[in-house]
């Protein structure tokens, strides 16, 4: 978990974000909205940290674990 939230709750939450940039990517592509184009951007990059933040969790949970099989 991170948080309150299942890593799945997460994974979900990314994915939405991925889409929906790039459907807005899609329909600004043709046009010059840099603003909107650079939160894009950011809506992207913020969906990656997302991604990055489940892996690390998780992997972090399987090295206590572990640890924790280790001390029985």
């Amino acid at each position: 978990m991170i948080g309150q939230l299942k890593y799945e709750e997460v994974d979900a939450v990314s994915n939405v974000l991925k889409k929906e940039a790039s459907i807005i990517q899609e329909l600004i592509k043709d046009r010059n909205i840099q603003e909107l184009a650079d939160f894009v951007a950011t809506v992207e990059g913020y969906s990656k940290y997302l991604d990055t933040t489940v892996e690390m969790n998780k992997d972090a949970d399987k090295a206590l674990q572990e640890l924790a099989n280790k001390n029985k």
